[in-house]
C-alpha cells in the first residue's frame, strides 16, 4: 500500500464567502496490460473527495477520507479494486472543500490558516499481474481536470449545483504542494444513510413551502422533481419554528457580519432531476423551500437522507417512565446527530469537535454504540494538536484557534477521557498507548500552570448552567479536573505496566486533591467553595471528600437541591455527575425528579417544547444562539443504564447494581460487552422485584443490592429481590 505524497490540484485558486470556485472533477485512464492478480487503489482528496470507477461510485462512505489539519496528519483511504478492473479504466475524482478550503468557519480563523488551499488529489493505483508484473499509477500533471457541476460547496453553509453544466472543458492539472501531515490509513467507520424520512407536514409560508421531518436531525435532503430547465430552487434548513414560522437563528451566528446559515441550491435541467449534495450535511427538522409552484410542492418532493458514522448499537434501554424514554431516546439521536467521523458540538452552525462535548458524551457513547475506531483516530489528531508546552486547543481539527480561549483541563480532559472509557467499556488499553506520551507532557504542562497555592484556573468552566444558579467557581472545576485526568492517567500506566509514570500521575492527583481540600473546601460543613450543585457532586463523585465526610458533604448537597426547588442548576461539568451521585447515595428518586421536572430549567422542558434531541442549555430553547442539537448533557442514557438497571462495564469486571425509583414499575437494559451480552430486565410488584438476568458466562463481577450480595458465578437468570428487607 502507497501513501502517495503525489497530490495535483486544478489552479491556485480558492472559494471566499464572495467569490466560488466549483468542484474540480480529475479524470485518468489507465489501461490494464495483462491478466490481474490485485489490484487496489489508494486516494486522499483534501477536503474531500468520491471516486468513481468505470461510471460507478466506489466511495466507502460521505465526507470521505476524513476532517484534518493537514499540516498535522493526513487520511488516505485504500480500496480492493481486483474484481472491477477492465481492459481500459476510467477513474473520476470529484473534489469538495472540506476544511482543506472552508470559508465559512471565519469564527475559528479556518478562513485564515496559512495552509488553506483549493482541493488536493493524491492516489496510487497499484496493479500486481499474475506474471509477476508490479505496476504503480500515480497522480501527475497527465490527469485530466475540469469544473464540475458543483460550482459552490461549503461544509457548513451548503452547495449550489447547476445541473445544465455538462460540457467538460479538459486540462491538464497542476502539481500542488504536499502537505506536512504524517500520513495514515482511515480505519474509522464510515459515514453512510441511516434511515431515510418522508416529511410529516407541509404547509405554506409566504411564497415558499415549509417541510416539516417530525425529527432534529442531520444529514441531506434528495431533491425529486419534473422541472424546466433554469428553474431555481432553494433549500433553507432549521431546527425550530418560532410563532409558527420558520427561523434559523439557533443555526447561524447572527452577531457576526459575515453571517451565513444552511442552505443548499439546484439549478434545474428540463424534465425530471433529481439530487443530492456531495460535500456537505446539515442539521434540521424544518425545511424551507423556494422556487417550486403549488404543484410541485408535493410529499415526494423532498426525502431526508439522514446519516452519520455507522456505529453498530451495542446497548440498549427502556422503562415504565414515558419521560425518561423520551429523554434517552433524544439523547441518542444527539449523539448520532453530532457523530460525522468524530464527535461534533452540533451538525449545523459549527461541526467543531469541541474536545468537552466528547469527554463528557464518551461513556454514555461507548455503552450504546461501537465508537472506539472513530476515538482512536480522532486521538492520533488530537495529539498532533498539541502544543510544543503541553498544551491542546479546544477544537480539533483546528489551525491554531482554541489554545488562548476554549480550552482548560475540562476541555482538555479528551485526551485520557476518551482512552480510559474505551478501557473501561471495551477492555482495550490500545488507545491509550496511541496518546500517552502526550498525556505526560499535558500534566507537566498543567504543573507549570498551578498558581502558588497549586491550584489551577486556566480554562472553561461549568459550561451551560442555566441563568442565576449558584456557580462552581472555575478554581474549583479546573482544579479538579486536572485531579481527575492524573488519577485515571495515573489507573491506565499501571495497568499497562508502567510504574514510573504511574507513580508521577499519582503523586500530581494527591497533590490537587491537598491543595483543593486545604483552599476550597471546608472540612467543618463539608461544602466545597461556590455552594452550588455542580461543586458538591464534582466533590464527592471525583473522591476529593474522606470516606467519613460523605456523609455531609452529601447532605449539603440535597439542602441545595431542595433550594433549587429540584431543578437542574448545574453547567455539563456537574451534569455529567450530579445524576450518578444520587443514586449512589439513595436519592435516586430524587434524579428522578430533577430529571422529570416540568418546569424550567430541566431536561423535561425540552420534551414540552416539542423538542426531540437535547438543546445547548435550558434558558433559551425558544431562539437566541443556542443549538437545539447538543449531546454534551446525554450521559443520563449512561445513568439510565448503570444506575436504574446497574450495568456497570468496568475493563474486565461487569458489576450489577441496580437501584429502584419508587414511580417506576420496569426497566430493561442491555450491553453488548467484549465477553459477551449482559442484559438486565426487572419488573416491580410491592416490594418485590423480579429480575431476568443475562451474564456473559466468561466475565468477573458481582450483583449487588442493599445487603444482598452475590458474585457472577452465582447469578441466575432470574432473581426475585424484596427491596424493603435487603435495605435493612
Amino acid at each position: 500500500m502507497i501513501f502517495s505524497n503525489k497530490f495535483i490540484c486544478a489552479g491556485k485558486k480558492y472559494s471566499t464567502m464572495k467569490k466560488r470556485i466549483p468542484a474540480p472533477l480529475f479524470l485518468k485512464i489507465i489501461t490494464v496490460s495483462g491478466k490481474i492478480q490485485k489490484a487496489e487503489i489508494t486516494v486522499c482528496g483534501l477536503g474531500f473527495y468520491e471516486l468513481f470507477l468505470n461510471g460507478k461510485n466506489i466511495t466507502k462512505g460521505r465526507l470521505c477520507p476524513y476532517i484534518s489539519n493537514s499540516e498535522q496528519v493526513v487520511f488516505y483511504d485504500n480500496y480492493d479494486i481486483t474484481d472491477l478492473l477492465k481492459e481500459e479504466n476510467r477513474f473520476e475524482f470529484l473534489l469538495g472543500n472540506g476544511m482543506q478550503n472552508a470559508f465559512s468557519g471565519f469564527i475559528w480563523d479556518f478562513e485564515k490558516t496559512k495552509f488553506r488551499s483549493s482541493p488536493k488529489l493524491a492516489f496510487a493505483v497499484e496493479i500486481t499481474y499474475t506474471d509477476g508484473r508490479k505496476e504503480v499509477i500515480e497522480a501527475d500533471k497527465s490527469v485530466k481536470v475540469a469544473e464540475s457541476n458543483i460550482i459552490s460547496d461549503d461544509l457548513r453553509i451548503g452547495e449550489i449545483y447547476d445541473a445544465n453544466k455538462n460540457e467538460r472543458k479538459w486540462k491538464n492539472a497542476v502539481t500542488a504542494d504536499a502537505p506536512n501531515g504524517k500520513a495514515f490509513l482511515s480505519t474509522v467507520h464510515p459515514i453512510t444513510v441511516r434511515k431515510v424520512l418522508k416529511p410529516v407536514k407541509i404547509f405554506r409560508e409566504g411564497n415558499a413551502y415549509i417541510y416539516d421531518f417530525g425529527i432534529n436531525t442531520s444529514g441531506l435532503c434528495r431533491l425529486s422533481v419534473n422541472a424546466k430547465k433554469d428553474q431555481i430552487i432553494k433549500l433553507t434548513f432549521a431546527e425550530i419554528l418560532r410563532n409558527g414560522k420558520f427561523y434559523i437563528d439557533t443555526t447561524t451566528f447572527k452577531l457576526y457580519k459575515n453571517k451565513y446559515y444552511q442552505s443548499d441550491t439546484y439549478i434545474c435541467k428540463d424534465g425530471y432531476n433529481e439530487w443530492t449534495p456531495a460535500f456537505t450535511y446539515h442539521g434540521f427538522r424544518y425545511v424551507k423551500v423556494e422556487g417550486i409552484s403549488e404543484e410541485q410542492a408535493t410529499f415526494d418532493l423532498l426525502t431526508f437522507l439522514v446519516f452519520n458514522t455507522d456505529l453498530d448499537e451495542t446497548g440498549a434501554f427502556s422503562c415504565g417512565s414515558e419521560t425518561l424514554n423520551k429523554l434517552h431516546t433524544m439523547s441518542l439521536n444527539s449523539t448520532l446527530s453530532n457523530f460525522h467521523h468524530f464527535p461534533t458540538d452540533c451538525p449545523h452552525r459549527e461541526k467543531n469537535g469541541w474536545t468537552a462535548d466528547a469527554a463528557l458524551s464518551s461513556s454514555h457513547t461507548l455503552l450504546f454504540f461501537d465508537a472506539a475506531d472513530n476515538y482512536k483516530q480522532w486521538l492520533i489528531s488530537i495529539c498532533e494538536a498539541q502544543s510544543k508546552e503541553g498544551a491542546l486547543p479546544g477544537i480539533i481539527p483546528t489551525w491554531g484557534w482554541g489554545f488562548k480561549w476554549g480550552n482548560g483541563p475540562a476541555w482538555d480532559s479528551v485526551i485520557t477521557e476518551l482512552p480510559y472509557q474505551i478501557w473501561q467499556k471495551r477492555n482495550d488499553l490500545s488507545a491509550f498507548e496511541i496518546c500517552k506520551e502526550s498525556i505526560i507532557k499535558y500534566i507537566k504542562y498543567l504543573d507549570t500552570r498551578k498558581d502558588k497555592n497549586g491550584l489551577l484556573a486556566i480554562g472553561l468552566g461549568d459550561w451551560c448552567a442555566p441563568k442565576n444558579p449558584r456557580k462552581a467557581p472555575l478554581i474549583l472545576t479546573d482544579s479538579i479536573e486536572a485531579f481527575d485526568i492524573a488519577n485515571k492517567s495515573s489507573e491506565m500506566f499501571s495497568a499497562i505496566g508502567d510504574t514510573r509514570q504511574a507513580k508521577y500521575c499519582k503523586d500530581f492527583a494527591e497533590s490537587m486533591r491537598i491543595s483543593i481540600r486545604a483552599h476550597l473546601f471546608n472540612k467543618k460543613t463539608c461544602i466545597f467553595k461556590g455552594a452550588s450543585q455542580t461543586s458538591q457532586a464534582m466533590g464527592i463523585y471525583y473522591g476529593i471528600v474522606d470516606d467519613n465526610e460523605k456523609g455531609r458533604a452529601f447532605a449539603a448537597l440535597m439542602d441545595i437541591i431542595k433550594r433549587d426547588k429540584y431543578h437542574i442548576a448545574t453547567g455539563v461539568l456537574g451534569g455529567r455527575v450530579l445524576f450518578h451521585v444520587l443514586a449512589e447515595n439513595g436519592e435516586i428518586d430524587t434524579a428522578v425528579k430533577i430529571l422529570t421536572n416540568p418546569t424550567p430549567p430541566s431536561y423535561n422542558q425540552w420534551i414540552l417544547k416539542d423538542n426531540t434531541s437535547l438543546c445547548e442549555d435550558f434558558g433559551e430553547c425558544k431562539d437566541g444562539l443556542s443549538s437545539h442539537n447538543h449531546h454534551f448533557w446525554g450521559n443520563i442514557s449512561a445513568f439510565f443504564m448503570e444506575q436504574i438497571c446497574g450495568i456497570k462495564v468496568c475493563a474486565d469486571t461487569i458489576n450489577i447494581e441496580p437501584h429502584f425509583p419508587s414511580d417506576l414499575n420496569y426497566a430493561s437494559a442491555s450491553y453488548n460487552s467484549v465477553f459477551g451480552r449482559v442484559s438486565v430486565s426487572w419488573k416491580r410488584k410491592n416490594d418485590i422485584i423480579s429480575f431476568d438476568l443475562e451474564y456473559p458466562k466468561n466475565a468477573k463481577g458481582i450483583f449487588k443490592y442493599g445487603d444482598y450480595l452475590c458474585d457472577a458465578a452465582q447469578i441466575n437468570k432470574s432473581i426475585q429481590l424484596n427491596i424493603s428487607k435487603a435495605q435493612q
